[in-house]
């Protein structure tokens, strides 16, 4: 029975921070510890010594499309390899890869491709960022609200489970993960897709979306329950036609992700948000592209040329030109900006982690440093530099 034991840390727990060690035990957490209890002494087969680096829940990040020159709708196994390892150097320990409209076709490939990674990464064969599940942006969405997503492959549910079989069976595949859904609820046929995806165990996100309050309300009983880089691709807040952003901020049964990258978001919403949601309901996001963390220059995303400046994307041409078209974000960016609003590390923390494992429904084995749950842990220091890396209690990266 392998036992790991970190100590000589700050751990972050879910609301406070706390000086102490944890205990490893078979790829799960054990025991948590205070700093006068860590049993230094005790007969584990190794010892790490986090010299008095924060020790967090590793990110979850539940929208991104990729990094690192890799898009994961159109990546290889070594592509999605090299992604992984990308975001595991920046503290993500799981990520749900992000898919744009495309046709039936398009989703297949992309699909299997992912199924055959997470089905190598279960018999541990990959050493990075684990693939959680498939999160689609859209294709049910709405035209008015389609930021930079393709408009031609925009569909709405005519009510036959067959036709959105791609989403709910995508394959034979033996493997297990989470699938998620942005939609728009107000579409035709919207609310009863809600209520088919849920009975198929896929979550359904809002997003890209004009619908009012009576429909956001329509959809919550049917079983949405988060809402899509809030408040970005939605009605913006009104004083006489409050809309979603009203809605989202002051429904207590809906989460909602951001983009804290403050070019989607300004700093001082983001404060209000936190304010208005509190840490319990607000998740983090990065909504990467390819080119995140390949620096400024002229990409080619989805077909469309992007401009990266100044840590802005924007498409370069068409009637969208100047569109935000994603981040270049990381979560340990979001983590970092989030916190520098004097927002506290384990609110933040809880934001860019738990609350992302909330509504992707992964919160049973993810998200947080408690017993039982799987040891994917992350260390970084007062810079939010990475320092160390855990997948299932065993060390993939060891920068101390």
């Amino acid at each position: 029975m392998f036992q790991l034991l970190l100590h000589n840390a700050q751990i972050i727990l879910k609301d406070r921070v706390q000086p102490g060690g944890v205990l490893i035990r078979e790829g799960r957490i054990a025991e948590v510890f205070t700093d006068a209890d860590t049993p230094v002494g005790l007969a584990a087969d190794e010892k790490l010594d986090l010299q008095n680096r924060f020790l967090a829940p590793g990110l979850i990040d539940v929208h991104i499309h990729g990094s690192a020159g890799i898009d994961v709708q159109n990546a290889d196994q070594q592509g999605l390899a090299k992604l992984s390892q990308f975001l595991l150097g920046e503290g993500v320990t799981g990520y749900f890869a992000t898919f744009v409209p495309t046709d039936d076709a398009g989703y297949r490939r992309a699909i299997q491709e992912i199924e055959t990674y997470i089905a190598n990464q279960d018999n541990g064969q990959t050493n990075g960022a684990r693939i959680l599940g498939i999160h689609f942006e859209g294709p049910f969405v709405s035209e008015e609200k389609c930021g930079a997503l393709q408009r031609e492959h925009f569909r709405t549910y005519d009510g036959n489970p067959d036709t959105i079989r791609v989403f709910t069976h995508p394959t034979n595949s033996p493997v297990i993960y989470k699938r998620l859904m942005t939609l728009a609820p107000e579409l035709r046929g919207g609310l009863n897709l809600i209520s088919e995806l849920t009975s198929k165990d896929v979550r359904s996100f809002i997003g890209h979306t004009t619908a009012q309050p009576e429909i956001l309300d329509a959809a919550v009983r049917a079983g949405a329950h988060h809402i899509t880089h809030f408040p970005n691709a939605l009605e913006p807040l009104h004083h006489r036609k409050p809309g979603i952003v009203a809605w989202g901020l002051l429904n207590t049964e809906v989460t909602f992700d951001c983009i804290a990258d403050f070019h989607h978001v300004h700093p001082l919403m983001l404060q209000l948000m936190h304010k208005s949601k509190s840490a319990e309901r607000m998740a983090l996001i990065s909504d990467a592209i390819a080119p995140a963390g390949l620096g400024e220059g002229e990409f080619t995303v989805w077909g469309d040329k992007i401009e990266v400046l100044g840590g802005i994307t924007a498409l370069m041409e068409g009637a969208a030109k100047g569109t935000i078209a994603g981040s270049v974000i990381t979560m340990r960016d979001a983590l970092k900006n989030i916190a520098s609003l004097n927002i506290p590390i384990y609110e933040a923390s809880r934001m860019a982690s738990y609350v992302p494992a909330v509504a992707a429904g992964v919160a049973l084995n993810y998200g947080a440093i408690e017993a039982g749950k799987r040891a994917d842990l992350m260390a970084f220091d007062e810079n939010f530099t990475i320092g160390f890396a855990s997948l299932g209690g065993s060390i993939a990266l060891d920068q101390r």
